[in-house]
This record gives C-alpha cells, sequence and structure tokens, in this order.
C-alpha cells in the first residue's frame, strides 16, 4: 500500500496544469485565426517546452498538409500573434501517438 500524498503536493500539481492550461489557450486562440473553420477540430496543442510546439492532427491528409506544406508559416503566424510565447519549432503529430 502506497502512502497517501501530502496537500501540498496536490496544491502543487494543480498550480501546475493551470500554468500549462494557460499557456495552451493562447496557442488554441491563435489556432483558431490561422486554421480554417473545417480544420480548426481536428487539431489540439498536446504541449510546449523550451520553444517547442506539439500539435496533434487526428486526420491524415490534413496531417501531411500541415506538416509537408504550411509548418513555417504556421509557425511564423503563431510567433506574430504571441510574441511573448515564441516558438522555435513546430512538431505534428499523427491522430493519437503522442499518447503511447
Amino acid at each position: 500500500m502506497t502512502e497517501p500524498k501530502p496537500a501540498g503536493d496536490f496544491l502543487r500539481d494543480i498550480l501546475r496544469q493551470a500554468g500549462r492550461s494557460k499557456e495552451r489557450s493562447g496557442y488554441n486562440e491563435a489556432l483558431d485565426q490561422i486554421l480554417t473553420e473545417p480544420q480548426r477540430p481536428h487539431v489540439q496543442v498536446l504541449g510546449c517546452r523550451a520553444g517547442k510546439l506539439v500539435l496533434e492532427v487526428d486526420s491524415a491528409p490534413l496531417f501531411a498538409e500541415l506538416s509537408g506544406f504550411r509548418r513555417e508559416e504556421i509557425r511564423l503566424r503563431i510567433n506574430q500573434l504571441l510574441p511573448e510565447q515564441p516558438i522555435a519549432q513546430l512538431t505534428f503529430r499523427l491522430g493519437g501517438t503522442g499518447h503511447v
């Protein structure tokens, strides 16, 4: 049987997750402006760390378009819309591969 987790650890985890959610919301808002309305539901922010933004795309044709032809355009537009959170590298993952 494992030891109970101290309440301070729970609070620290909650605050950490809230910070990540706030950071992701900025990228989500930028993607709302960059991607077309039919494309947007298929792209989700997986995370961002050290200037590397990871997006998950659940459609193979859309994945090919975004990763092959529009990667740099999207990265530059995100940097224009969020100059306080610049992206040096934009990575796409297909489907649920980010959770394996």
